[in-house]
């Protein structure tokens, strides 16, 4: 018994995620275009052309009959000169165009024609009621494309049209079009050369090729040749061959410009086998489809494979089996979204808050994640929305970067500390609320109620920055030597006695008393005091200056003693029942002077 999943999954590529929003099948098949408000922008790429003066070769372009086929053709040019191109669904008119970008100019908006020969009164006709429903969107920009060289009347007509409207019209003629397919002539050769039927059968030879190879280095040759000759070819996708170890030799495939699995599909259709481990597996890839998620598809969990167009795989030839795996990932597109997460307490108040930067997004069929990092890189962030159900789900996960400040490993700590069950974590995206309070994730491997003690070193810390006027970068994990040498230096430097714990053995200078005889021969304590002017405290390998201090010891007992010419030399320790007893260190108090009495 086999499990079978055909798929076809556009939108494993898509690009687009929204809050509660339901995907909109476009006429090219189920791509799902998310509308506002949350639609991520993508950088606009500024045209840029190399001019090719020698067109001798490019004459000879034969213009398809079929408009749907030129329109595509030259939707896909207009993605790969601007990489934010959208096309627009034709389905019950288009509003007078065929393509779109926005940039910090605006609208611009392609209209494209398939007309060969000359401009009509009937094509002129089409173009005008085309201009006029553009109009209604006060674009910046009105661009014809279509492969016909105006003749002066036809220029004529075409200055009249400007004259009716504020924005910019521009007529992209056959010199222009042909000039930007011989800088992307793999689009003249898919599109206007028929070089479809090539690329298929190369795509099939690259997925599952059966021919006997002499050796493995025939065999990553005759690859290579492959993936040089898709290149030419496929205007949609760009080749990237790996050599790793072992098995581990891939070619990945992966969208030329965003838009462009919805202009060149792609499917799988897969058969699990029917074991436990197999069927986890087919889990895997039902939430792959949905959400984007990676996936690592081992060959011995498939009875059967079958993929159609272009995919991004990661097995060797042959049937599916032991050895052979397939890899499936979204295509993440970058993004630039502020976020926050906010956590209140029982009351609603607020209690801590965490900046986040969304920088990646990746979607589904179902669904979309936008993913994001803190400040620091600590916490890693994922936003994931369910679109069937309008669901969000936060998943968060904590590893402290290494060398942070004082302060922002703070920030972590306090965040982490307030993610307790009885709180409640809110999401804002651009300073809008996008969820309501919801249960605050939880984080693995974080002891909340351990958190205070390093809050208040960390704090401490600061503090010695900011009064020492110095810098630290912190380690994962702070030795306890330098735990306590940084309570020890934030005391002395706010003016307050420090207690350490310390092993003491000295030898003292004593005169030759019969007192002094009794306190040797009996082991008896004393106490010692002094004071240094230039005391220092190591923190991380630093010397932090605290000024002068006045050093108290515990409870020392002699342990021997040795006449000098001019006394005793007394040894001193620890007094056994004192060991628990710290050496006092208070700051030495500038001594000010004042006027005198009668």
């Amino acid at each position: 018994m086999t499990a079978t999943h055909p798929v076809s999954p556009e939108g494993v590529f898509a690009a687009l995620v929204a809050r509660g929003a339901e995907p909109v099948l476009d006429k090219e098949g189920a791509f799902p275009q998310i509308p506002p408000p949350f639609t991520v922008p993508l950088r606009c790429a500024r045209e840029q052309i190399h001019l090719v003066k020698e067109r001798g070769g490019m004459s000879g372009i034969s213009w398809p009959e079929d408009p749907k086929v030129f329109e595509k053709g030259i939707a896909v040019l207009l993605s790969l000169l601007h990489v934010d191109v959208q096309r627009i669904d034709g389905a019950g008119g288009d509003g007078g165009r065929d393509a779109q970008f926005t940039d910090a100019d605006g609208l611009h908006v392609f209209e494209m024609k398939s007309f060969t020969g000359r401009m009509t009164p009937q094509r002129r006709q089409q173009v005008a009621q085309s201009l006029k429903q553009a109009a209604t969107l006060n674009p910046a920009t009105w661009t014809l494309i279509v492969p016909i060289d105006p003749t002066p009347n036809e220029l004529e007509w075409f200055k009249t049209l400007r004259g009716r409207y504020s924005f910019e019209l521009t007529w992209r003629d056959t010199a222009w079009i042909e000039a930007r397919l011989a800088v992307h002539p793999q689009v003249r050769r898919f599109y206007f050369e028929d070089a479809m039927a090539e690329t298929n059968g190369l795509l099939r030879q690259l997925v599952r090729e059966q021919a006997p190879v002499a050796d493995v280095g025939e065999a990553l040759e005759r690859m290579r040749r492959m993936s040089a000759r898709l290149t030419e070819l496929e205007p949609h996708y760009t080749f990237k061959m790996t050599v790793g170890p072992g098995p581990d030799t891939r070619v990945e495939m992966l969208p030329a410009y965003p838009g462009a699995v919805r202009d060149r599909p792609t499917g799988f259709w897969l058969a699990f086998a029917d074991t436990p481990e197999a069927q986890a597996t087919a889990q895997a890839w039902e939430r792959a489809l949905a959400f984007g998620d990676p996936v690592v598809i081992p060959g011995e969990h498939l009875t059967n494979l079958k993929v159609t167009g272009p995919a991004v795989v990661n097995f060797p030839p042959g049937q599916p089996g032991p050895g052979m795996r397939l890899w499936l990932s979204a295509h993440n597109v970058p993004a630039d979204h502020a976020a926050q997460l906010v956590v209140a307490d029982g009351q609603g108040r607020r209690v801590a808050v965490l900046g986040l930067r969304m920088t990646s997004l990746r979607a589904g069929t179902r669904g979309g994640v936008l993913s994001g990092t803190d400040t620091t890189g600590s916490f890693q962030c994922q936003l994931r929305v369910d679109h069937s159900t309008g669901h969000l789900q936060v998943r968060l996960e904590l590893e402290v970067a290494d060398r942070l400040r004082p302060a922002a490993r703070l920030d972590v700590v306090r965040f982490a500390a307030a993610l307790l069950p009885h709180h409640t974590l809110c999401v804002m995206l651009a300073g809008q609320p996008f969820t309501e309070p919801r249960p605050v994730p939880v984080l693995d491997g974080v002891n909340q109620q351990a958190a205070a003690p390093i809050i208040e070193l960390l704090e401490q810390l600061v503090t010695i920055e900011h009064l020492a006027v110095t810098t630290f970068e912190l380690p994962s994990q702070i030795p306890s030597q330098d735990k306590e040498a940084i309570r020890t230096a934030h005391a002395l430097l706010t003016g307050r006695t420090a207690e350490v714990i310390r092993t003491v053995t000295a030898t003292l200078g004593a005169d030759d008393t019969p007192e002094n005889r009794e306190l040797a021969a009996t082991h008896g304590l004393v106490q010692i005091s002094g004071t240094e002017d230039d005391y220092h405290v190591e923190i991380l390998g630093q010397n932090i200056a605290t000024g002068p201090v006045t050093i108290e010891s515990p409870p020392l007992q002699v342990i021997d003693a040795r006449p000098t010419g001019s006394g005793l030399d007394l040894t001193v320790r620890n007094a056994p029942d004192h060991t628990d007893k710290p050496v006092r260190l208070t700051p030495c108090r500038p001594t000010g002077t004042g006027g005198g009495g009668d």
